[in-house]
This record gives C-alpha cells, structure tokens and sequence, in this order.
C-alpha cells in the first residue's frame, strides 16, 4: 500500500470529511460533443472498477446470527485528463475519493448476503451494489477460511451514461488474534453504452482484479479493514464497522 494515500483515507474517515472529499464542485458527469469510442471505452472500464461491488472483508462468513454494518471510503487512481472532460467542474484530483454505506448479514447454510450503496455529495450520482457470499472453508485455530462471492452493481442519476458490473471473486483469510490478514482475486464484467445522443457504440470489458487487506478488531464489536486493490484502476479503501 502507498502510506501516504493509505494515511489521508484514514485521516478523512476519521474526520469524518466525507462530503469534501470526492470531486470539486459539482460531480454530475456528462459526455461532452466530440467525445470519442476510445474515451468511452476508458471511462467506462474506470467507472466500472469503481461503481463495482467491493467486499473490504475477510474470507469467513458471519454465521446465521451475524449482522455487520459499517462505512468506508476508498481512493481511486483516476486518469485526470480524462475525467476533466466529463466531470461538470472539469477539476478532477488524481486520486478519487468515494465513500460507501456498507451493510452484510449472515445467513444458514454458510451463506451471507452483503449491500452498498453511494450517492456522492453535490450530485445526482448514486451506485447500488450487493453480494452473495457462500463458504467453502470454515477457518479453524489452524485451516484458513475460503469463500466465493458473486456481485454485481448498477449506476443511476447519471443521464448521459449507462453502466453495470457483474463479478466473481474468490477470498481466503486467517486469523492471528485481533488480526486477520486477506487476500482474494476476481474477474469482473463491465457494461456501459452511450445514453447522450453521441452515437458511440456500446462498450463491454472484462477486468481481473486482485486485492489484499487486513481486518483488525478493537472491541468485541468494533473492526477496521484495510485494503489494498490492484486492476487497471488501483485503489485503497479504510472500512470502519459494527459487527454483532
């Protein structure tokens, strides 16, 4: 992980600075006239990585009575140039910053369903996600726990573009006492097409993606994750949650 973005991303969550983090002024993106395919097809796979559903989690389900909630943001490293020509301020930062409400409950049969969902100040931007997680690996005092995720995510409030992921992952993790390193790798399946009378053709791109992370608990029921994502698009999220 870059300590330095990793050491901002901690500061802001603790700060609570959510709202004056991500774009400057107003985020709304449009597609602009001579907007190219090629463009297109670039912001479409950084959006993609970026709307997509992200765990920031250990491998183990929570069991049938575990419930979690929490709240995270992440730091994507944009292509400015590009995202100057479609954001409303044209005065996008290096690194993107986007804060989720995350939510996951525990269900019988070594399954747990998760949820995310963003709507980014000073814009109609919003991004609905969700997971389903089913174990293959229960972790013990000496085997690792396993799991596989499918998800997928959708953008709304965004007229001049439509976009969807859908993904599958697979995570292993094991816990050493109040920690409990993780890793897990994936590929995703991005679709977006052009809504803003362009013209330009439908995009479709496949992106594998790989992440690491660590789960320290504080409390019995208080935890941060850190992450560490590595794609096309890399990124470093702080996940603060409550966990019954």
């Amino acid at each position: 992980m870059r300590l330095k973005s990793l050491s901002k991303i901690f500061a802001l969550l603790l700060l609570g600075g959510l709202s004056d983090v991500i774009l400057a002024g107003e985020n709304d993106i449009s597609l602009p006239a001579g907007f190219q395919q090629s463009s297109l097809d670039s912001l479409v796979t950084e959006l993609g990585l970026i709307t997509s559903y992200n765990p920031q989690a250990p491998a183990e389900t929570l069991g049938v009575l575990g419930f979690e909630a929490g709240v995270s943001i992440s730091g994507y490293e944009i292509d400015q140039v590009l995202w100057n020509s479609v954001v409303s301020d044209s005065d996008a930062p290096s690194t993107l910053f986007m804060p989720r409400l995350m939510l996951r409950k525990g269900l019988p049969w070594g399954v747990d369903v998760g949820y995310s969902y963003v709507s980014l100040p000073s814009s109609s931007i919003k991004v609905s996600a969700a997971e389903v997680r089913k174990s293959l690996l229960e972790g013990s005092v000496v085997s690792p726990a396993v799991s596989v995720l499918l998800h997928g995510s959708r953008l709304s409030g965004v007229s001049d573009l439509k976009l969807s992921t859908l993904g599958a992952d697979i995570a292993i993790s094991k816990g050493f006492a109040m920690l409990t390193p993780y890793a897990g790798v994936g590929v995703l399946r991005i679709k977006g097409s052009d809504e803003s009378g362009l013209g330009l053709s439908d995009v479709s791109a496949t992106e594998n993606r790989t992440y690491v992370g660590v789960k320290v608990g504080f409390f019995p029921f208080l935890n941060l994750v850190a992450q560490a994502d590595f794609a096309e698009l890399n990124s470093y999220a702080l996940r603060l949650n409550v966990s019954f």
